[in-house]
């Protein structure tokens, strides 16, 4: 049995392992897929430039940094394994994870829980038009665009947020052709994604929807798109397509563990404690008032959510600093 069970490896999951061990916890990082959450999974080869410290860091190497560093402090980190279903016990908590290639049953227990599921609650949302489910990674993607695939390709990026402008970026320095396409008239992304995406004079069509996918022989020719009262849609060519329009939620395991969740995210109080006593939460997968999501957000997210796992495990008469890192 754990001090702590940490559901979910991305940065601040990563990070409340880290806090837990300062704090002499035993702690369990244990994540569906790789150690790194979103860094490796979406971000990959990108540069993350909102990292304190670095003007740029690849978001790969930042996510092995963590990992070194909560493995240098003795988490125990497991990845592969899908939790499944969290019950309590006696003593804690147990939950029930499945190996995400064999299916075998595995078992971790935590005196708390700390919940760090991030992307890990999310799936990509898709244009949903037909011939879509028919493309390959090849030609398709829902995260950042692999650099060589982009490489001298027409690429459409279908989003205005920062993933799309970042996409587009990436997508031209490995020189793609690249075309934007935004549902609203204007980009959302933050000033600074815009202001690059603007420098690299990148194509964009503001007030545009995707109506079709144009397919031949199972490859992708071209995207048809529709802006708001033109009278003809355009074609735009297109043998690398790359969507980045947000993230569906899937929240039912979590609901399921009698977690209070609001809207499509946990609901915490500014100590990161969830409804059920003994569970907390952090990262991108919660919400309260003031949240802002950015990394250095789920960064101390992480911290405090370890935090509060020691006074819940711990129960000490006061929290000070004097055992941090003793």
């Amino acid at each position: 049995m754990n001090d702590v069970l940490i559901i979910g490896g991305g940065l601040a999951g990563l990070t409340a392992g880290m806090y837990c061990r300062m704090r002499k916890l035993s702690a369990t990082v244990v994540d569906a897929g790789r150690p790194g959450g979103q860094l490796v999974s979406l971000y990959g080869d990108k540069p993350v430039h909102d990292w304190p410290g670095h003007v740029n860091v690849v978001a790969n190497d930042l996510a092995q940094q963590l990992l070194d560093h909560a493995l240098e402090l003795g988490v125990e980190v497991v990845s592969g394994h899908k939790v499944d279903d969290l019950t309590r016990t006696d003593d804690g908590f147990e939950a029930q994870a499945r190996d995400v290639l064999s299916g075998e049953v595995h078992r971790y227990g935590g005196r708390a829980v700390i919940i760090a599921i991030g992307g890990g609650a999310y799936e990509p949302r898709r244009l949903r038009v037909p011939g879509e489910d028919q493309l390959t990674e090849e030609c398709l993607t829902y995260r950042m665009p692999d650099r060589a695939r982009a490489a001298g390709r027409d690429v459409v990026v279908i989003g205005g947020g920062d993933s799309g402008l970042e996409s587009a970026q990436s997508a031209h320095q490995a020189g793609g052709r690249v075309t934007m396409v935004q549902a609203l008239d204007r980009f959302t992304g933050m000033e600074t994604n815009i202001e690059r995406v603007d420098a690299m004079n990148i194509r964009r069509h503001f007030n545009t929807r995707v109506r079709s996918l144009e397919i031949e022989d199972g490859r992708l020719r071209a995207v048809v798109a529709q802006t708001k009262g033109a009278p003809e849609p355009l074609r735009l060519p297109c043998d690398y397509l790359v969507v980045n329009i947000g993230q569906a939620v899937n929240l039912e395991g979590v609901k399921r563990w009698g977690v209070e969740v609001e809207g499509s995210q946990i609901k915490v109080d500014g100590h990161m404690r969830t409804s059920v006593e003994g569970v907390l939460a952090c990262g991108d997968v919660v919400t309260y008032d003031g949240k802002y999501k950015l990394l250095l957000t789920a960064a101390s997210e992480g911290c405090v959510a370890a935090n509060s796992a020691y006074q819940y495990v711990r129960k000490p008469t006061r929290v000070t600093m004097t055992d941090l890192y003793s």
